[in-house]
């Protein structure tokens, strides 16, 4: 190795490391939010259920009708099927929970069996109705899963 590249290598390393009194100002939130919601795309819903559900998603009127983000969290989770209300979805975490409908012991305890095809469910056959209207959703869902 010649001596000389490894001092041009140290000097364009110190160099480069060097602090420079060049100052940039501050991006404001508005300004980078901007620059984020211009770079996302919205991309269609492809999975089938996904696209069911959400058919009838109205952002303004969901941000109407929950007082709690925790309500609104709730039935973010329910259509998409990742609710630790769902036996199978907490058997993903923990082996020791058995996936079986607790209801009528037949069929996994996912969404589609629990809303579709439970014998001990009585709920709209549709997966649409968890958005119409939100708040009835979120309260028949807590009530279905948890027993409130």
């Amino acid at each position: 190795m010649d001596i000389r590249d490894t001092e041009a290598a140290n000097k364009a390393a110190k160099d480069a490391a060097t602090i420079t009194n060049n100052f940039t100002p501050p991006v404001s939130l508005a300004a980078a939010l901007s620059c984020v919601n211009r770079s996302i795309q919205n991309m269609s819903i492809e999975h089938p259920r996904t696209a069911l559900v959400y058919k009838k998603f109205n952002q303004a009127k969901d941000k109407a009708e929950f007082k709690s983000r925790k309500d609104a969290v709730f039935l973010a989770q329910v259509p998409s099927g990742h609710c630790l209300g769902f036996e199978a979805y907490q058997h993903l975490f923990n082996a020791a929970v058995y996936p079986t409908c607790p209801r009528c012991l037949e069929g996994s305890h996912t969404l589609e069996h629990w809303f579709l095809e439970c014998a001990g469910t009585e709920v709209n056959p549709f997966l649409d109705v968890l958005f119409d209207p939100p708040r009835k959703a979120v309260l028949m869902s807590w009530g279905a899963l948890y027993g409130n």
